[in-house]
C-alpha cells in the first residue's frame, strides 16, 4: 500500500482493481475475462451482460442524458441568487421590508432541505427518472407562479416550492453518476455536474443585475428562468431515462466483489449455450458454464433494450422491495459513516465558507475603498466563473489522470483515497486566496483587479476539492451515494440558512480583515478533515463493511 495510507485485510468497498498488473505480479487473479476500456483498464463495476444495464449504453446516450441533468444543476444553482439585487424593488412591489423579502431565501433553503429526504427515498423506491421530471414541473411552474406574485406571502411561497424543486438535481445526480460511469470516469462527470452548479450561481448575479436595473425589473428574472425551465423539461423527458439498475453482485467488484469470480462468470457466459429440450433430455445434465452462472445467481434471459419510444414513459415501473419508510430513515444512518462525517467537512463545510463569502460579497465590494454599485458588484462574478471554467477543464482530467496513475504504483488496484490527493491545490489556492485578501484589506488596498483575483483564486481551489471529495464519497458509498449526500447537503444548507440570517452583520461588526481572517482559518481546519481519510480511509472502509445493518444496501 504505502504511500501513508495503513493497509487492511481482506475485501474492502471501493478498493477494485484497474489494471491488469496485478495477475503477473502478485496471486495469479485472473483477470483475462474482466471487460476492459479501450486504453486496457479494467471496468469497475463490472457491466452485466444486459443491453438495459446502464453501463451498457452508448456514450452519446450517456452523455445525453447527463448534460441534460447538468442543464438543469445549473438552473438550480442559479434560483438561488437570481434576484438578489432585486429585492428593493420586490419589497416596494409586494409591500414588505427588505429584510422580509431577502429571508424568502432562507425559506427556499429550508424547502431544499427538507425535500431532499422525501425525494431521495422516492427515488430509490419508485427510480430516478419519475424524480427529475417532477422536480421540473415544479421549477418551471414556481418560478411562473413568482413572476406573478403580487404579495410577500405568495412570493415566500412559490420560493420555497422552488427550492423543493432544486433538491433531486444537487442530491441525486451524484447516484445518477454512479449509475451511468465507471470508477475511472467518474471524475470527469463529478467535475461538470460541480462546474454547472457554480456556473448557475456565478452567472445568475451577473446577467440579473442588469435585468433588475433595467426597464424590465425584477420579474423577468423569474420569467426567463422558466423558459429555460421549460426547455429543460423537455431535455430530461426525451434524454433521461430511468438509471436504477439491480445488477448481480458478482459484477460489483467496488463493492467487495471478487475479480477473479467476475472473470469466471464473463467466461461462462461467453460460452452459454442454448440447448434445446431434447439435447437437455439427451446430456441429462448442464454445461460447466451455466453450472457456473447458477451458482452466482447470474441471469441471461435478457429482454432487448428498450426502445427510445417506450424510455420516454414517465415511469419504469421499477419498485424497490424496501418499504419507503425504511428507505427514508436510510440518510440518518450515514452520518455513522467516518467517511460521510469527515466528507461532510470538506465538501458541506467548505461550501458554507464560500457561500458566506458570496453573501457578503454585496457588502465588500460596497463599502470603502470600493463603493461598487449593483451592476458593478454583479460583475465581480466573471473572476470566479471563468476560474470555475478553468479549474472544470483541469480538475475532470486530472482526478481520472491521477486514479490511474496511483494503481499503477498500486500493483494495478484503484484505492479510492488517491482522489484525496487533489484537496492540496484545493488547500494551497483557497488559503492563499483568502489570505491574499486578509492582506489586501490590512494594507487599506483599492485594487478591484487583485481583489477578482483573489476571489476567482478561491473559486478555483475550491472545484479540486469539491470534486475530489464528491467522488471518494460516491467510491465509497456507491450503493448509497443518494442517501449520502441527501444527509451532507440537507444540513449544509440548514447551516448556511443559519449563516445567511447573519454574515451581513458579522462583516459590518468585524470589519474585513479579521472576517478574512476567520475564513482563511476555518477553510484550512476543514480541508485538513482530508488527513485522517488519507490515512485511515481503507480501515475506515473495512468498519464499514463489517456492519451492513447500517450501510448495506437494501434496496
Amino acid at each position: 500500500m504505502g504511500w501513508g495510507i495503513l493497509n487492511v485485510q481482506g475485501d474492502v468497498p471501493g478498493t477494485a482493481m484497474l489494471e491488469d498488473l496485478y495477475k503477473s505480479q502478485f496471486d495469479g487473479t485472473d483477470t483475462s475475462h474482466l471487460k476492459k476500456a479501450r486504453d486496457g483498464t479494467i471496468l469497475v463495476p463490472q457491466p452485466s451482460d444486459d443491453p438495459r444495464d446502464p453501463l451498457n449504453w452508448s456514450t452519446t446516450k450517456k452523455m445525453l442524458c447527463f448534460i441534460s441533468l447538468c442543464y438543469m444543476a445549473g438552473l438550480a444553482g442559479a434560483v438561488g441568487p437570481l434576484v438578489a439585487s432585486g429585492y428593493a424593488q420586490i419589497a416596494i412591489d409586494t409591500g414588505a421590508s427588505v429584510n422580509t423579502v431577502a429571508s424568502s431565501n432562507g425559506y427556499l433553503l429550508i424547502g431544499l432541505g427538507v425535500a431532499m429526504f422525501f425525494q431521495s427515498s422516492l427515488a430509490v423506491k419508485f427510480g430516478r427518472r419519475p424524480i427529475f421530471l417532477i422536480s421540473t414541473i415544479i421549477l418551471f411552474t414556481c418560478s411562473i407562479w413568482s413572476a406573478v406574485s403580487t404579495n410577500n406571502t405568495s412570493f415566500t411561497v412559490s420560493r420555497v416550492f422552488q427550492g423543493v424543486g432544486m433538491a433531486s438535481f444537487e442530491a441525486l445526480v451524484t447516484a445518477t453518476i454512479a449509475d451511468l460511469f465507471f470508477v475511472h470516469q467518474r471524475g470527469k462527470a463529478t467535475t461538470l455536474w460541480g462546474f454547472s452548479i457554480i456556473s448557475g450561481i456565478s452567472i445568475a448575479p451577473l446577467v440579473n443585475g442588469y435585468i433588475v436595473e433595467s426597464s424590465l425589473r425584477w420579474k423577468w428574472c423569474f420569467w426567463l428562468i422558466a423558459i429555460a425551465h421549460g426547455i429543460g423539461f423537455f431535455l430530461v423527458l426525451f434524454f433521461v431515462p430511468e438509471t436504477i439498475y439491480k445488477r448481480d453482485a458478482v459484477y460489483d467488484t467496488d463493492l467487495g466483489a471478487s475479480a477473479s469470480e467476475a472473470s469466471k462468470v464473463n467466461d461462462a457466459a461467453a460460452h452459454t449455450i442454448q440447448k434445446s429440450a431434447a439435447d437437455e433430455e439427451e446430456k441429462g445434465s448442464e454445461s460447466q458454464a451455466e453450472t457456473v452462472l447458477r451458482e452466482h445467481h447470474v441471469h441471461h434471459n435478457f429482454l432487448p433494450a428498450k426502445t427510445w419510444r417506450q424510455e420516454l414513459a414517465p415511469w419504469s415501473g421499477y419498485v424497490s422491495e424496501v418499504s419507503f419508510w425504511k428507505v427514508f430513515l436510510r440518510p440518518f444512518y450515514m452520518f455513522a459513516s467516518p467517511i460521510v462525517f469527515c466528507g461532510f467537512f470538506i465538501y458541506g463545510m467548505t461550501t458554507m465558507v464560500i457561500v458566506a463569502l458570496s453573501v457578503a460579497s454585496s457588502i465588500i465590494f460596497g463599502l470603502p475603498p470600493l463603493n461598487f454599485n449593483a451592476s458593478q458588484t454583479g460583475l465581480m462574478s466573471i473572476g470566479p466563473f471563468i476560474a470555475s471554467i478553468l479549474g472544470a477543464m483541469i480538475t475532470g482530467p486530472l482526478i481520472d489522470f491521477a486514479t490511474k496513475f496511483f494503481a499503477k504504483r498500486n500493483n494495478g488496484v484503484h484505492e479510492p483515497e488517491s482522489r484525496l490527493l487533489l484537496l492540496i491545490p484545493m488547500f494551497v489556492f483557497c488559503l492563499a486566496g483568502f489570505l491574499g485578501w486578509y492582506g489586501l484589506e490590512k494594507a487599506g488596498s483599492s485594487s478591484w483587479a487583485l481583489r477578482d483575483f483573489l476571489y476567482a483564486m478561491i473559486y478555483f481551489g475550491n472545484g479540486f476539492g469539491s470534486t475530489a471529495i464528491v467522488v471518494y464519497i460516491i467510491d465509497c458509498h456507491r450503493s448509497l451515494a443518494a442517501e449520502a449526500f441527501t444527509l451532507i447537503n440537507f444540513v449544509k444548507n440548514m447551516i448556511i440558512y443559519g449563516v445567511s440570517q447573519f454574515v451581513v452583520n458579522w462583516v459590518l461588526d468585524w470589519g474585513l480583515v479579521q472576517i478574512f481572517g476567520a475564513l482563511a482559518g476555518l477553510m484550512s481546519l476543514f480541508i485538513l478533515f482530508g488527513v485522517p481519510l488519507w490515512i485511515f480511509g481503507k480501515r475506515f472502509r473495512a468498519w464499514i463493511a463489517k456492519h451492513p445493518a447500517l450501510f448495506a444496501d437494501r434496496a
